[in-house]
């Protein structure tokens, strides 16, 4: 038998990560299985066995794709540091939402690979030269990240439910009981979900690192 070449794992891994994330972009996380996966390949599904053992080691590699596209070469470094971490902010946001069949994925497995953490390096840098404590700043990481994949969850569920695509409309209420609800829905404008992002995006910087921050069980810090 022929010795493996060296770099030929590595190679075979990207061509399954590839048809992978081809497979969930325009069928949907429901359509991947190992037997598709073969199928797309043009091997027998035994063969991908042999480079991911397991559905869940392929999910892990869904994750790890998805993290990789999270593009931080565009921030600015001479922009304030609350500006650099909003760029890092939608940097993350646009990853998740050019594989939105994906989200799901990402909503539930958690990985500390080197390739998860990749981009989160230059974020934590941004945070500690803002004045960040460790602590501050791992509290900061997983409160923006988590609102981001809050955020692609509804859009998710907004594209791709069974009922995506139907409008519903707000019950008629009563405005004795709804004052503030019925004012909300007579006189506010809906600015979309780019809009509320940014919205939540700027509050939720402001309030990271505007300071002084009281993060319980440690220490406050300006």
């Amino acid at each position: 038998m022929a010795p493996r070449k060296k770099d030929a794992e590595p190679l075979a891994r990207e061509r399954i990560v590839d048809a992978a994330m081809s497979i969930i972009d325009a069928e949907g996380l429901d359509a991947l299985s190992m037997r598709r996966l073969g199928a797309e390949l043009g091997v027998n599904p035994m063969a991908a066995y042999h480079y991911v053992p397991n559905k869940a080691a392929l999910y892990d590699l869904v994750l790890e794709a998805v993290m990789a596209g999270v593009d931080l070469t565009t921030i600015d470094p001479a922009l304030p540091f609350a500006d650099q971490f909003k760029q890092a902010a939608r940097a993350y946001r646009d990853a998740l939402l050019a594989h939105p069949r994906a989200i799901p994925v990402l909503a539930t497995r958690s990985l500390r690979t080197a390739a998860v953490l990749r981009p989160v390096e230059p974020i934590l840098g941004i945070l500690y030269a803002a004045g960040l404590t460790p602590d501050e700043a791992m509290a900061a990481v997983d409160v923006i990240a988590q609102y981001i994949l809050g955020g692609a969850v509804g859009y998710y569920h907004h594209e791709f439910d069974d009922e995506a695509g139907e409008q519903r409309e707000f019950e008629v209420l009563d405005p004795a009981e709804f004052p503030h609800t019925t004012r909300m829905i007579s006189e506010a404008h809906y600015v979309g979900p780019d809009g509320e992002f940014e919205f939540g995006l700027d509050a939720i910087v402001r309030g990271l690192l505007a300071g002084p921050r009281d993060l319980p069980g440690g220490r406050p810090s300006c």
